[in-house]
């Protein structure tokens, strides 16, 4: 009796997670490596083109995210939700294997004298560090569309995404890198993860990056 009931609430467990797991992932798409690949495919040409063709005029290339989850939340904004919101502005500023730059913010960081980690500059302090650039790397499976010419709110691309990456963001990863420049191109060399960071800064009671 007692191996019954212990095989049975096993079971249960089991079935119970799978249910819970399918629940917290029902809007996740699943997409085989064939249709990752047709997607990178398709994008990966676009996307850089685009890019360099502005670099190579000596201007930026600013673009709006778009969730397509909440498309029609644009050009509002809901200021109550604790989730990222459905569309922001970010830089378009280059491309990896899998996908695109996304530039977020840019600010200091300071290596700790004491623990010798890299965190935040206390720029409330006026405390000086070096440069870096957060980016969002965002696969080109999780772009559905791009209208490049914009609309009458914003005449800059509007990117249209599924936000299925970490943090329900449309991020694979987030790093703080450095540049450094090759044939008149800048390149972006990933430094930290966004992780490491946010906790090392965290113990040091700083939670801005600027």
């Amino acid at each position: 009796m007692f191996e019954y009931f212990s095989i049975s609430g096993l079971r249960w467990g089991w079935d119970a997670l799978r249910s819970g797991w399918r629940f917290w992932n029902r809007n996740n798409r699943q997409l085989t490596p064939a249709q990752k690949l047709a997607l990178r495919q398709k994008w990966k040409d676009t996307f850089h083109d685009r890019i360099y063709i502005h670099e190579e005029k000596g201007y930026g290339l600013d673009a709006i995210m778009r969730d397509m989850r909440r498309i029609d939340e644009y050009p509002g904004a809901d200021g109550k939700s604790k989730k990222i919101s459905s569309w922001f502005r970010f830089g378009l500023v280059g491309t990896y294997e899998r996908g695109f730059l996304a530039l977020l913010f840019i600010g200091t960081l300071v290596e700790d004298p004491k623990s010798g980690k890299w965190r935040y500059a206390d720029w409330k302090n006026r405390e000086e560090g070096e440069k870096f650039f957060r980016i969002g790397y965002v696969p080109y499976e999780f772009v559905e569309s791009v209208d490049w010419n914009g609309d009458i709110y914003y005449n800059n691309p509007h990117v249209f995404c599924y936000f299925d990456g970490i943090r329900g963001t449309p991020y694979e990863r987030i790093s703080y890198c450095q540049t450094f420049m090759i044939d008149k191109h800048t390149y972006y060399k990933e430094m930290f993860a966004d992780d490491e960071i946010r906790k090392n800064s965290k113990a040091h009671g700083l939670k801005w990056f600027g």
